[in-house]
């Protein structure tokens, strides 16, 4: 009998270790600790955001995720994150965040740590590191441009008239507000989130309309008794020929100064007259400048 009893409780136990094994792993947990109060605002998913306090990454990608219904994926690198801590401070009466205002909070929250979301107006929310998403970004027109979430990531390519590569200092400082833009020639390619490429694009097509960044070449009769070459000696006095560009690096601000004429004058050969080099809003100055001469 007792052998009996041993036999059938080794098969017991055999069977037991049978159907453990068959059960499928668990693979992840179906929910997120968010520090936040979830409610709905129109019917909506909504936050209400008090204090100040600290969320994991995965955490609050997971509130987004059920929040907007996306789907949410990391690139390898920004994986290497996904359990880092991030803060935030908001008042202590409390603010809401509707359904379409959690994407560019969640963004916010995740530049503390080098991190953005793409693509998740296109029903995928991607998390990349800041200087790989322009890679990710999606090209857009002007049209929908005007239209997209402040907070998504776009690539806008803007045709200007008189653009150069003069351009280059005033886009080099937009990198530090995590916009890329590389211009050539007749344009510029602009990267970043929507908000501030509009903000870029905007500035730049002032500029452009004014011809401020457009060089071109005249020639100046020059008034009864002034000799040509102590009016070249004059204009160019008048234009400094340094000049210090500012750089945004990975490594912090460089800045470099260069001897570089602004003006370019020298005398024709034939007639009393000068041939200049420059933008327009500076044959503006040179024009003032010989009619002064007078």
């Amino acid at each position: 009998m007792t052998r009996l009893i041993a036999a059938t409780l080794v098969i017991v136990c055999a069977l037991a270790v049978g159907f453990a094994q068959e059960k499928p792993p668990v693979l992840g947990r179906g929910s997120s600790t968010l520090p936040f109060e979830v409610t709905a605002v129109d019917g909506k998913p909504a936050w209400i955001v008090t204090g100040r306090g600290t969320v994991y990454v995965e955490d609050l990608l997971g509130g987004l995720a059920n929040a907007t219904s996306l789907r949410v994926s990391f690139t390898a690198r920004a994986a290497e994150s996904r359990r880092a801590a991030l803060g935030y401070l908001a008042p202590d009466s409390g603010m809401t965040l509707k359904s379409e205002q959690i994407p560019a909070f969640v963004s916010e929250l995740l530049a503390g740590q080098g991190l953005t979301i793409v693509g998740f107006t296109q029903g995928n929310a991607r998390v990349a590191r800041i200087d790989e998403a322009a890679s990710l970004s999606t090209l857009v027109t002007d049209a929908e441009l005007a239209k997209i979430n402040d907070a998504e990531w776009v690539a806008l390519n803007l045709s200007l008239v008189n653009a150069s590569v003069g351009m280059s200092n005033l886009l080099h400082i937009y990198k530090g507000a995590n916009v890329t833009a590389y211009d050539y020639p007749g344009g510029v390619l602009i990267y970043g989130p929507a908000e501030r490429v509009r903000t870029t694009a905007r500035l730049l097509r002032e500029l452009d309309k004014t011809g401020v960044g457009s060089i071109t070449v005249r020639t100046y009769d020059l008034p009864e008794g002034v000799k040509a070459d102590n009016a070249r000696l004059i204009l160019s006095g008048l234009f400094p020929n340094d000049t210090t560009e500012v750089k945004q690096m990975d490594s912090g601000v460089s800045v470099v100064s260069r001897s570089t004429p602004r003006v370019v004058v020298v005398a024709a050969p034939v007639g009393n007259r000068l041939i200049v080099r420059a933008s327009i809003s500076d044959h503006t100055m040179v024009t003032q400048a010989l009619a002064a001469m007078k």
